[in-house]
C-alpha cells in the first residue's frame, strides 16, 4: 500500500530538474481544474458546479474564486489534454533531461 506519494513524486521531479517538494500533488489538482474548465460537457462549456463536484467541493465558491477567469478562455476541447508541445518552451532543459534519461536509462 502506498502511504506517501511525495517520495515517488520527488524521485520523478528531481530527475526532471526540480527541487524536492517543488512539484506537489496540489499542482496537479490545480492544473487539472484549469484544464477541465476549458472542456466541453455535451457541447457546452463545462459548468463550474460540475468541476466543483469532481473536486469534492459542496459549492462552486472555491472554483469561481480561484479559477473564475478560466470562463474567458475561447479554446475549449472535448477532453482534458496536456500536450507537451504546448509547454516545450517553458520546460526547456527539464524536458530534455527527462527525454535523455528515458533513452539512456
Amino acid at each position: 500500500m502506498i502511504r506517501d506519494l511525495r517520495k515517488g513524486m520527488n524521485a520523478v521531479t528531481t530527475r526532471a530538474g526540480w527541487k524536492p517538494g517543488e512539484i506537489t500533488l496540489k499542482v496537479f489538482r490545480h492544473t487539472y481544474t484549469s484544464a477541465r474548465l476549458q472542456t466541453l460537457d455535451r457541447g457546452a462549456p463545462v459548468a463550474p458546479w460540475t468541476v466543483a463536484r469532481e473536486l469534492g467541493h459542496r459549492s462552486t465558491e472555491m472554483v469561481e474564486r480561484v479559477y473564475g477567469h478560466m470562463g474567458q478562455v475561447r479554446h475549449r476541447g472535448e477532453h482534458v489534454a496536456y500536450k507537451v508541445e504546448d509547454f516545450a518552451d517553458a520546460l526547456g532543459e527539464r524536458l530534455e533531461a527527462l527525454q535523455t534519461g528515458a533513452t539512456s536509462g
